[in-house]
């Protein structure tokens, strides 16, 4: 079998969804494309998430797209660099999304350097929070408005407990970003509320 030949079967297996061709295929690429990713992934970033992730993603973007013919690939240098360009996206799509201001990783507090702090500023810190009794009721009531919210509030709540912007949840849960605002405004008006009656 020819060298064109081969490359031909390659790209009619992909766009087949032939299962031992993208064994083959991943043989061939994955670990290629893990260095790929290893080499640029930022060391705070690799914290959270780590080069095969990224290698996956891109595998799978890659496989989806192939199957449905959108990729014109005259040779095997044409497809190295096409699978290095998706997982260099990916790479930068994952930066960006761990560099967010709310989920950024100078937020982020390691072992090492809670072990620098000294013991006197965590019994300030301590001191100046509320009390084992004020933390108890303060959880009971939570949960109590948990409780009492329906299963749509929710599930918003429980999304913005994970740090996920409206934009997010409204995507999760398929409604408007506008139903989402309305719904977290009524249960932090509520929220307000069961705060009052415990101070």
């Amino acid at each position: 079998m020819t060298e064109e030949q081969r490359w031909q079967l390659l790209i009619e297996g992909l766009r087949k969804g032939d299962a031992n061709i993208a064994r083959q295929f991943w043989d061939q690429y994955g670990q290629m494309l893990h260095r790929l990713a290893e080499k640029h992934l930022a060391a705070g970033v690799r914290r959270r998430v780590g080069p095969e992730d990224v290698v996956q993603s891109a595998c799978r973007t890659f496989l989806r797209r192939a199957q449905v013919g959108e990729f014109q690939l005259a040779d095997a240098d044409s497809l190295w660099r096409l699978l290095c360009a998706i997982t260099l996206t990916k790479v930068r799509e994952q930066t960006r999304f761990h560099m967010r201001q709310k989920r950024g990783l100078d937020q982020e507090v390691r072992a090492a350097e809670l072990s620098t702090i000294g013991r006197a500023d965590f019994q300030g810190q301590a001191a100046a929070g509320p009390t084992p009794a004020e933390a108890a009721a303060f959880s009971d009531q939570f949960q109590q408005l948990l409780g009492d919210l329906d299963e749509e509030e929710r599930q918003i709540v429980e999304l913005k407990l994970q740090e996920c912007t409206h934009e997010e949840i409204a995507d999760k849960l398929g409604c408007s970003e506008r139903t989402v605002r309305r719904i977290v405004k009524r249960v932090q008006e509520r929220l307000q509320q069961t705060l009052q009656s415990i101070s």
